[in-house]
């Protein structure tokens, strides 16, 4: 593809297709039930309850995120969305090409959702927040803090070694990681001191305290994975009453 190509689909995105993707948008579908949403995490807080509780709570953005395409599959149809919206110079040209077929403007990231029900979406459609409610449990995914290089104390909760009888200063040491003759090497998944954190990790069986619709903010109880400006994935849990069973 040519520079002079590129430059007419970033030109046919900034323009025509914007427009038709904000007249869209304007028309949101709370109809939509997927199985979860891209976000953004803000931080913690805490929320007083009615019974006096004060309960941690973390704050998350949920979008608002703009469908793109349906694929059907052959038990169960899914929704790509996508999520922030970014430069189309940013973008190469083959994801360029792909936004310009669909007319929407581009964003940062896509990723994709089951869809409960098969009802028509355009693409561009706008999702919020409203896909969940209060008391709905969720499933939080997003990679934790990285810790850098840590001990097996820190890493595997490892006890250490006794303070007393003699024990050199070597209390926060992993001790012995194999046996003599047999089988004469280190099993694998052998718990040592490596990289801790900094990877994709999910908390399940979280309660939604709230939902802002007007500000797509939701209020989980608890805390979640991943500093704060990171991007989570909040899904319907897959445990006992979930997204399948309402």
């Amino acid at each position: 593809m040519s520079e002079d190509k590129t430059e007419n689909i970033v030109e046919d995105i900034s323009s025509d297709n914007l427009s038709e993707t904000e007249e869209i948008g304007d028309n949101n579908n709370s109809s939509i039930k997927l199985s979860g949403l891209m976000g953004t995490k803000l931080g913690m807080t805490h929320s007083l309850m009615d019974d006096g509780r004060v309960v941690p709570t973390t704050l998350v953005q949920l979008g608002p995120c703009y469908a793109l395409e349906k694929n059907l599959k052959t038990k169960k149809t899914s929704l790509k969305v996508g999520f922030q919206d970014i430069k189309p110079t940013s973008l190469n040209k083959p994801k360029l090409s792909y936004f310009s077929k669909l007319k929407v403007k581009p964003v940062k990231y896509i990723k994709e959702f089951d869809l409960l029900e098969d009802t028509e979406i355009k693409p561009g459609t706008e999702i919020k927040a409203d896909i969940f409610k209060e008391g709905d449990i969720a499933d939080v995914t997003s990679n934790s803090k990285g810790k850098g290089f840590s001990g097996v104390i820190k890493r595997h909760n490892f006890a250490g070694l006794r303070h007393t009888h003699g024990t050199p200063q070597n209390q926060r040491s992993g001790g012995s990681i194999g046996a003599c003759a047999y089988p004469g090497r280190v099993w694998k998944g052998q718990k040592m001191a490596g990289r801790y954190g900094g990877k994709k990790s999910t908390i399940q069986g979280l309660e939604v305290l709230k939902v802002d619709i007007e500000k797509n903010l939701i209020f989980i109880k608890g805390s979640i994975p991943g500093s704060n400006g990171s991007l989570v994935f909040v899904n319907h849990t897959r445990k006992g009453n979930g997204f399948r069973n309402n």
